[in-house]
């Protein structure tokens, strides 16, 4: 089957009553070898177009914008499109290819986190926290909680809404009760010795172990997540925690439901414990800050925003990151990978000094550096620079 064309008509409401999103698919039967890109024109304007209108008026009231398509993996048929100016797209085929780096999800509560997140009241002077529960975030609500636990246990947390481009700020924190390495929940009769406080306080959300209820920590929809907790396991074992959860270094963006990549390296607090990122926000963990900032440059450089900009609506994963042409980061002097490096690190300090005229300077610098690295041409750049701003 040879594709055609394709007129994409979702930003209008083409039929009356219904709030489907419309496209136009045209194809042939053909036996003949077929080459993207697909001649794709994307329709906006109106919202509402009256179903008794002529194709001329409609042509005068919207806008047809023509473009190409492409597949995201192009030795995958059913791979999904990247859709764009012939030009843009041209520099965007050099940027997909096979990285080096891989991507992780962040800590997963299993759907409770109203009691594993937490807001640090007081420190007291033996150590101890005087903590209060997020007993309101999420679906599922929980009973408001005061308590006194011990400290080696939280951790500063990271949201997926606290990620923006060059910049972190933590708004909770989380309570680990689980083993990075085992990647299974520290044993209880290990918390009730070490850390007794901390296990009362996880025990008054434990439930019924026989009659499980919705907002209990037994009572959790796991299997929605990564299946249910093994048989032994502590009540309150989590998801999504590795040994990349705490690396030294992380390079983190907001992920699910966001449709423009951000970008930035996190680290350690002032106690130099690690930054933990929630499951809305996904992570490639580095023990080398000047590698992890190497990769946020490239992340945040035009042509790799625009890609993942094009594939936001199609419920775009932490795996994104594996359809990209990312070289191993390889330390020189002087060299294009330290290069963006520091640039990274100037843009990270800019951004904290509100410099918002630094970063752009900056950013016109790692997309230059970018480019020459993928090989994209000043005008495929550019074409690729317009069809971000656009997007």
């Amino acid at each position: 089957m040879k594709p055609l064309m394709v007129h994409d008509l979702s930003a209008m409401q083409v039929f009356e009553g219904a709030t489907n999103r419309t496209a136009v698919f045209v194809c042939e039967k053909t036996i003949r070898p077929f080459k993207y890109p697909v001649k794709y024109t994307t329709w906006t304007g109106a919202s509402r177009i009256a179903q008794d209108e002529s194709l001329v008026s409609v042509r005068t009231e919207t806008t047809q914008r023509k473009m190409g398509a492409i597949p995201v993996v192009p030795s995958k048929d059913s791979s999904p499109w990247l859709t764009a100016s012939n030009k843009a797209l041209s520099g965007l085929q050099k940027v997909i290819g096979v990285s080096n780096y891989k991507a992780y999800e962040g800590v997963n509560t299993g759907g409770l986190n109203g009691c594993f997140w937490i807001r640090v009241i007081e420190k007291r002077p033996n150590g101890e926290l005087l903590i209060e529960n997020l007993h309101d975030v999420g679906k599922i609500k929980v009973n408001h909680v005061q308590a006194v636990i011990e400290s080696d246990l939280v951790y500063p947390l990271l949201r997926g809404r606290d990620v923006l481009r060059w910049y972190t700020e933590p708004s909770a924190h989380i309570i680990l009760a689980q083993d990075s390495q085992t990647r299974k929940g520290i044993p209880e009769s290990e918390m009730k010795l070490r850390w007794p406080k901390t296990f009362a306080y996880l025990k008054r959300f434990e439930g019924d172990s026989k009659d499980p209820k919705r907002g209990t920590l037994r009572g959790r929809a796991t299997k929605a997540v990564r299946g249910p907790i093994e048989k032994g396991s502590p009540f309150y074992s989590m998801f999504g925690v590795g040994p990349y959860s705490l690396a030294s270094f992380r390079v983190v963006w907001g992920g699910q439901v966001a449709t423009a990549l951000n970008v930035s390296v996190s680290g350690s607090d002032g106690r130099k414990r690690p930054i933990l990122n929630d499951q809305t926000a996904y992570l490639v963990p580095f023990d080398n800050e000047s590698e992890a900032h190497y990769l946020a440059a490239l992340l945040n450089s035009a042509p790799v925003r625009f890609f993942y900009g094009c594939l936001a609506y199609k419920h775009t994963s932490m795996n994104f990151i594996q359809g990209l042409e990312i070289e191993k980061y390889k330390p020189h002097k002087e060299s294009e990978h330290d290069t963006l490096s520091s640039l990274s690190q100037q843009c990270h300090t800019a951004k904290r000094k509100n410099r918002q005229d630094k970063v752009a300077t900056l950013e016109a610098e790692i997309n230059a550096v970018a480019a020459r690295i993928w090989e994209i041409t000043d005008a495929e750049l550019k074409a690729i620079q317009k069809a971000l701003s656009e997007l």
